[in-house]
Order: structure tokens, then C-alpha cells, then sequence
């Protein structure tokens, strides 16, 4: 049995993004769009619109959870800009989306890569560091394990070492 292809009726728009160390700001690039639907949930994205007699309709599953009603959305003329809250700040979105396969449609936006340099090299100035630092310098000691010859060994019979 041969399957016909699946085929949407729908667009996809570009996608640029870019995260803060409390924030996820997401571009939807589409030009002079007057009425659109946007809907977020704690983990995904929902965008339609119909713009020059075509549909767009973008579902983003999103990496990690934002507080949904905090969401701030603006409506540009050359784009709509989504602000999402991360519900854990200060944590680093290794991508925009849930799915590890790369999207052609969505690409982070190299114009804000400096903010998230500048916020690090401003949380080490105050004093600490996003890599945590050992208190103990590194030495190598390898265990030493007593012979029952070597004086000092301590045996399960000596009742003054060990509690019961």
C-alpha cells in the first residue's frame, strides 16, 4: 500500500531567538501582520495568522518551561516579538526547541550573543563565578590500606573503635 505525502495546507514562518539569563525573546518574522493568534503554555508556543491569502501556523514545543502569564508579546511592522520568562533563571537553553533535529526555519540571533557574554562577565565581577571553585587545591593521594602486620590496624574486635 503506498501512502500519498504528507502535505500541509499551511506556511511556517522564520523564527530568530535569543535568551538573557531570565528571559527567551522570540522573533516571528512575518511583515505587516495586523491580526494573529498567539497562545503559550508552560512548554509550548502556538502562532497562526493569515497574511496575503496565506496561513501561518507555527507550534513550537519550547526546551525548557516558562511562566506562561508573563509572557509579553509586541506587534512590529517587519516582525512579532514573543518575551518569554524561563521558570529556571539563570539556566542556558542549549536550543529553542524540545526536538534535538536542526530546524531551517529557526536560527538564534547572533545580534544579542554579547548580552548573555556581558551578563556572565558582570556575575564574575561581583565576585563569583558560574563555575563553581574547590576550596582544596588538587593533590593526587592514593588511599593507604593497612596490613593486619602494620601497627595502628584496627580490627573489628577493638570495642573502643567501633559503636554498636
Amino acid at each position: 500500500m503506498s501512502c500519498p505525502p504528507l502535505v500541509s495546507n499551511y506556511n511556517t514562518p522564520r523564527i530568530q531567538w535569543y535568551q538573557t539569563d531570565l528571559t527567551v525573546v522570540i522573533s516571528i518574522q512575518l511583515i505587516d501582520v495586523r491580526d494573529y493568534y498567539l497562545r503559550i503554555e508552560d512548554d509550548h508556543l502556538l502562532f497562526s495568522t493569515i497574511k496575503d491569502n496565506k496561513k501561518y501556523y507555527l507550534i513550537l514545543y519550547l526546551f525548557g518551561s516558562v511562566k506562561a502569564e508573563k509572557t509579553v508579546h509586541k506587534n512590529i511592522d517587519r516582525e512579532i516579538k514573543v518575551y518569554l520568562t524561563k521558570t529556571v533563571k539563570w539556566y542556558p537553553w542549549l536550543r529553542l526547541t524540545l526536538s534535538d533535529e536542526k530546524n531551517p526555519l529557526i536560527s538564534y540571533d547572533v545580534h544579542h550573543i554579547y548580552e548573555t557574554q556581558q551578563s556572565q562577565e558582570i556575575f564574575e565581577d561581583a565576585g563569583q563565578s558560574s563555575k563553581p571553585k574547590s576550596n582544596y587545591r588538587s593533590m593526587n593521594i592514593m588511599p593507604v590500606v593497612p596490613s593486619s602486620d602494620e601497627e595502628g590496624f584496627i580490627s573489628e574486635d577493638d570495642d573502643d573503635f567501633f559503636c554498636e
